[in-house]
């Protein structure tokens, strides 16, 4: 491996340690495997924290904002997708090449396979080390863009946590100003109603007066009849 390329993995390694919590695990590897054109070559990236259906939606457009190329699925594959007739800068050398991929959830996480099919074959570190780096490169440019959304998801989940948190505050806050609003309410209540009361005492007391002065007349009028 040249120096250079050496300086890039070690690049790829350190921004994965910023990128996420467990994507600093994340690395490419080299098999073959079954795929709709039979056994071939095989360039692997594991991807041990995002899930299939994630890798999946954001591989087909990750494709085209950076090679201008269309990817759908291979007819009467469950979900290989194929990416035909476009240049890899460093691996197709002047020519084109034409790129199937698969994903598969592993573990926690998933596997994103791609099988790109040369003029000269599929690429493997056989086929040429540069060129094979070269698309070692693009995988991990790919694994930072997959780091990237994740930073990105996890950011937006965390701003509605936020603004959830921000309601429920906010609703703390009207159910105190309620509660104080009550208490004013209750306070002035109890004035009323002490007003009230020391009215019904003179009510009362006044009322009083009219029993006992009617009761006066009363007998009054019935000394009267006496008299008869």
């Amino acid at each position: 491996m040249k120096l250079k390329d050496l300086i890039f993995s070690l690049s790829f390694l350190v921004l994965l340690v910023f990128a996420g919590n467990e994507a600093i695990t994340a690395q490419v590897t080299s098999q073959r495997m079954a795929m709709s054109r039979g056994n071939n070559d095989a360039i692997i990236l594991e991807l041990p924290t995002a899930d299939e259906k994630l890798v999946s939606n954001l591989w087909s457009d990750w494709l085209k904002d950076n090679y201008e190329v269309k990817t759908k699925r291979v007819k009467k594959t469950k979900n290989e997708m194929q990416s035909l007739n476009f240049s890899i800068p460093g691996v197709s050398t002047g020519g084109k090449v034409d790129l199937y991929s698969s994903v598969r959830t592993s573990g926690g996480g998933s596997e994103l396979m791609i099988w790109i099919a040369t003029t000269d074959g599929y690429m493997s570190p056989e086929l040429g080390s540069s060129r094979y780096i070269e698309a070692e490169k693009m995988l991990m440019r790919f694994a930072l863009a997959v780091s990237r959304d994740q930073i990105e998801t996890e950011i937006t989940d965390q701003e509605k946590e936020l603004k959830n948190l921000e309601k429920e505050l906010e609703k703390l806050r009207k159910e105190k100003e309620n509660f104080e609003k009550d208490i004013a309410d209750a306070k002035r209540a109890i004035q009323e109603a002490k007003g009230n009361i020391e009215k019904n005492l003179d009510d009362q007391e006044n009322k009083g007066s009219e029993i006992e002065a009617k009761i006066e007349k009363i007998e009054t009028t019935k000394r009267r009849l006496k008299d008869f």
